[in-house]
């Protein structure tokens, strides 16, 4: 039995969906819309979808105004990106250079007092210098995980030992972590949980959209070849007629087709 492959299925790569704040976001943005589901909906308009359509419209469309509200119209989407964070089993080397570019996220969880503390030993003096070049070192990056954040690191204090900076950076992002978990991001937390779940009913929705979708191509694929090969069929059986009935001299007008012979010039005998 032939597999029918389809485009659409939210977990055939492996990569987790909506793994961002801006992910969610955007994908809510789409079902808002109402364009795909309206695309796909229409192909099968004999169907009843008992109001679907404008069920995950509507759903979507309160979605995104409470993102919006809660986020400034997207000016501190950092925060959704902390409750999306703080909902998995993450570490947070990922966080170090984020933090480095975001003056608000940065003053929120304290991190000039951690860097001072965990990795200065106290010397405030350095913190501005030391952070610019330690910014400057993971930008350089194509990933942030720890063995990169610290060889960043060790690069910024290319005269202290390996051990003592890992160990330095070690301390860093153990207290970064503690104070990212620790920032009360309920509501944030909770409108990330609403709108995953919303957009997984979606996904599952749309899935069987574009599961009825290939179906309906397959079938239309498999009707055509079969009336190809009717043709095909009629087409050889009309050839051979016309022939046959040439070579026993008798005129045959298939007004359905081209493949008419021409007829027989010789004429009867009269004896």
């Amino acid at each position: 039995m032939k597999t029918i492959m389809f485009d659409g299925d939210p977990f055939d790569n492996g990569t987790p969906k909506y793994h961002s704040a801006a992910d969610i976001y955007d994908a809510l943005r789409q079902m808002e819309s109402g364009e795909e589901i309206g695309i796909l909906s229409d192909m099968f308009s004999d169907v009843s979808w008992e109001g679907q359509d404008y069920y995950y419209t509507d759903n979507g469309s309160k979605l995104v105004e409470r993102w919006e509200k809660i986020t400034d119209y997207g000016d501190t989407m950092w925060l959704m990106d902390v409750a999306v964070w703080q909902l998995s089993d993450e570490d947070a080397n990922e966080w170090m250079y984020q933090i480095l570019c975001n003056d608000d996220l940065a003053k929120r969880i304290g991190f000039k007092k951690l860097f001072v503390e965990n990795v200065l030993g106290g010397m405030t003096s350095q913190y501005k210098a030391a952070a610019e070049a330690f910014e400057a070192e993971l930008q350089e990056f194509d990933r942030n995980d720890f063995f990169d954040n610290s060889r960043a690191l060790a690069n910024v204090f290319p005269d202290v030992a390996w051990d003592v900076v890992r160990y330095r950076y070690s301390g860093l992002c153990s207290a970064v972590y503690g104070k990212l978990k620790g920032l009360r991001l309920d509501a944030e937390k909770q409108l990330v949980a609403e709108s995953r779940a919303m957009l997984t009913g979606y996904d599952d929705f749309m899935f069987g959209l574009r599961a009825n979708q290939a179906l309906y191509q397959e079938q239309e694929r498999m009707y055509q070849n079969k009336v190809a090969r009717l043709q095909a069929d009629y087409d050889a059986a009309k050839r051979f007629l016309l022939s046959t009935a040439q070579e026993q001299g008798v005129v045959l007008k298939l007004l359905d087709t081209p493949l008419q012979l021409a007829a027989s010039k010789e004429e009867p005998d009269n004896e």
